[in-house]
């Protein structure tokens, strides 16, 4: 192989591998309002939908190409804490639930695959009137991992199940509608080794919501990061590209 022709490669490797390894990072400066998940109590579970009204606030979603990712959650970028909190009971105590976040806490690690959704950063700002028109969405894709102990141990605890094996696969579908204060998403989730998302939404609507087939609230988010790594195999190709580099230097200058 030419000199010129390695050096090419490992410059094109060398391009791959930083734009790779880049961590994908979506920020939730300040967001409110009302949610709402319904239809997921029916001969379908996994094909519901996702109601968020009444909206304020902005933040950025940032998606990346398709790849193997650990997903954590944070705090964003405007300080060391963020906060979540929601109201599934107009102000009742029992339906109250708030966590500020102070560390990066993994969720998920696995392959996510995506299609209809270029990667890039898009910018969201509800409330406000910057969106004059509806604007309809819809991707796809696959899924195929495992979520973090902790996280389970969370799911359990919060909705009173027994969940005990963190793996799952399975494709998505998801199409919807932005408005300026509001997002509508209809939502299909085709699970193939486990139970899947509107199963465990079912589970906590019977256990905590009566199982009138609604779960529904106010939420506000404030100063909340989700990071999507990918997995270091790309910098494995880089080093390797370098190495062939440093073999051709050292027989250089050994002739």
């Amino acid at each position: 192989m030419k000199k010129t022709v390695l050096i090419a490669a490992v410059a094109a490797l060398a391009t791959i591998s930083t734009g790779a390894s880049a961590a994908y990072v979506s920020n939730i400066n300040s967001l409110s309002g009302n949610f709402s998940i319904t239809d997921f109590k029916d001969p379908t579970p996994n094909s519901y939908s996702v109601s968020l009204t009444g909206l304020m606030g902005n933040g950025v979603l940032t998606a990346g190409p398709s790849n193997s990712y650990t997903v954590s959650v944070g705090p964003g970028s405007a300080g060391p804490s963020g906060t979540a909190s929601s109201d599934f009971l107009n102000g009742a105590a029992a339906g109250l639930f708030s966590r500020t976040i102070t560390t990066n806490t993994p969720v998920f690690t696995g392959n996510l695959s995506v299609t209809g959704l270029t990667p890039g950063s898009y910018p969201l700002v509800f409330g406000s009137g910057a969106i004059l028109n509806p604007i309809t969405f819809g991707f796809n894709g696959s899924y195929d991992g495992s979520t973090t102990s902790g996280i389970l141990g969370f799911l359990n605890t919060l909705l009173g199940t027994s969940f005990a094996i963190p793996t799952g696969a399975g494709a998505y579908n998801i199409a919807g509608t932005i408005t300026d204060t509001s997002v509508i998403m209809s939502i299909l989730d085709t699970p193939t080794s486990w139970p899947g998302s509107g199963a465990i939404l079912l589970a906590g609507d019977t256990l905590l919501g009566g199982g009138n087939g609604t779960i529904d609230g106010t939420f506000a988010m404030r100063n909340i990061a989700v990071t999507a790594v990918p997995e270091p195999a790309s910098l494995a190709l880089l080093g390797l590209g370098l190495a062939g580099l440093g073999a051709i230097r050292r027989r250089k200058q050994a002739a």
